[in-house]
């Protein structure tokens, strides 16, 4: 078996670190070895203990994401080839399964393109893992796949859910796999990410990760913690807001200050904005060698945060159920299903930030809601363009934080916190019946029903496998329905959020 993944802290990584033990140990007689395939340095591979048998871990640059990479399409193209014909003997391509993530984003067109000729030339297997979409809001991708040569919305399902022979889709929660299966069927198979609540930690060791945090933020003040790195979509000037607000002698800390290309722009905004008005912030406090993991952080920190605008699975909320640690977070409508069916319970969840409108230029907020729509605009496919109706504001009533412009959202940060939660209060309930219990915040418990362990997602695992080895081709009609589905839904005006959209920090940061 083959997989490719590209490493980045969290998501994808997580599925692989929790799940490849139990793969490997519940894996056919006639299984024989395991490669991973990684466009990240070897130097950021994260260790996976635990696995036995032939592994090889390998990095290959060309798998990397298409807007990282120094070659034209064609040059990558052969770049990829070589590497998966060097991995894969020509002998063991028919009794080979490539599992390949997170293929519906397009970030690297180039190699799904060659993955799936390989997989029809050769005869492998393949599983398609999706965990999120470039038709969900990633409307900028399409041109990195326009530039290479699939520009229009048929090749563009063809080259992200293109069916081959012997392969099968998959998602990880239940609204993609809606999506999907209402046209691809019985190709599609919904399979939610593990879930594994950590060994407990003892007293001592706790005791030294407080050491370890006192002395690394010089500081012994409380700590809330948003377990990520820098990501629009995790709309992090939200966190902070909430940070400062209902907890204005708390230092705000991300896990990891990482930014692919595409997000550096907003990383360094944020890090301006924060240097600027002295925020009590920490970015990455987790990067060094010799950190504690996650997990460990969590168990530290008073609250943990999430505020995101967009999530395939919600690995985070779990990971804060797991440490016992109380979580407040941004309720999303594509997520919470999925965790109430696996019993989870958040009993802090807010629907979300409401803002007065005197705290914002209301005439400068609305030129640039227009802006970034005609800059979203201009990012579509021509056929969609008619499509797309953003909700408009009603600057009139309260707003919504994460429906501002990144511009917006840092006009209400720059106002004195006690003063705007002051002004803001009201319009927050929710959020005012946090501040007021703060001091006996419940965690979110631990479900007693069953959820899926990785020794259950491993069984799930080689049955999609066998699926895959046995499927014949969706026919391309199919796929391109599955594709619109999925459109619709992220042309949905309650889909749309200024801060995705793609580079809007280039021109002012």
């Amino acid at each position: 078996m083959v997989i490719h993944y590209h490493w980045r802290p969290g998501g994808v990584c997580k599925v692989i670190e929790l799940t490849l033990p139990s793969i490997l140990r519940s894996a056919p007689e006639n299984f024989k070895k395991m490669t991973l395939l990684s466009g990240s340095p070897e130097s950021e591979h994260p260790l996976i203990d635990g696995l036995g048998g032939e592994v090889a871990i390998l990095s290959v640059p060309a798998f990397d994401y298409f807007s990282e990479q120094s070659q034209d399409p064609d040059s990558l193209g052969l770049s990829i080839r070589a590497a998966l014909m060097g991995v894969i003997p020509e002998q063991e391509a028919d009794r080979t399964l490539i599992w390949f993530h997170n293929p519906g984003l397009a970030r690297n067109v180039i190699l799904n393109q060659e993955v799936m000729r390989f997989c029809e030339k050769s005869g492998s297997s393949l599983i398609l893992h999706h965990h999120d979409f470039w038709c969900s809001g990633r409307w900028a991708r399409w041109q990195e796949m326009e530039r290479c040569g699939r520009n229009t919305l048929e090749k563009a399902a063809a080259i992200t859910l293109g069916s081959t022979d012997r392969s099968v889709q998959v998602s990880i929660n239940l609204s993609d796999w809606k999506s999907l299966a209402g046209a691809i069927g019985d190709h599609v198979f919904h399979l939610p990410n593990p879930v594994v609540r950590p060994q407990r930690v003892s007293s001592i060791r706790i005791r030294n990760l407080q050491k370890w945090v006192d002395q690394e933020l010089q500081t012994s003040g409380p700590i809330w913690v948003c377990p990520t790195r820098f990501l629009r979509r995790k709309n992090l000037l939200e966190a902070i807001l909430l940070t400062r607000w209902l907890r204005p002698d708390a230092i705000f800390v991300t896990t990891s200050g990482n930014a692919s290309v595409d997000e550096l722009p907003y990383a360094r905004m944020i890090k301006n904005a924060a240097e600027k008005g002295g925020w009590n912030v920490r970015f990455g406090i987790l990067d060094k060698p010799g950190a504690p993991r996650v997990d460990e952080l969590l168990r530290v920190a008073e609250v943990a945060l999430l505020t995101s605008v967009q999530e395939g699975f919600g690995m985070g909320f779990v990971e804060a159920s797991a440490s016992g640690t109380p979580l407040i977070a941004r309720a999303m409508p594509d997520v919470m299903p999925d965790l109430q069916a696996l019993g989870f319970q958040f009993p802090h969840l807010y629907p979300e930030v409401y803002i007065a409108p005197s705290l914002i230029d209301v005439s400068a907020e609305a030129d640039r809601q227009t802006q970034v729509g005609l800059k979203v605009m201009g990012d579509l496919p021509s056929v969609l363009k008619s499509r797309f109706q953003p909700t408009l504001i009603d600057f009139d009533q309260p707003i919504a934080f994460s429906r501002l412009t990144w511009q917006g959202q840092l006009e209400v940060l720059n106002r004195l916190p006690k003063l705007a939660w002051e002004a803001c209060r009201p319009l927050n309930p929710v959020l005012e019946k946090i501040h007021f219990s703060l001091n006996k915040l419940e965690s979110s418990p631990w479900p007693t029903s069953r959820i899926p362990s990785a020794f259950r997602y491993a069984k799930a695992f080689w049955k999609i496998a066998n699926a895959a080895a046995n499927s014949s081709p969706s026919s391309p009609d199919l796929v391109l329905l599955a594709q619109s589905r999925l459109i619709d839904r992220g042309l949905c005006p309650l889909a749309f959020f200024p801060i995705q959209a793609e580079k809007s920090y280039h021109d002012q940061v």
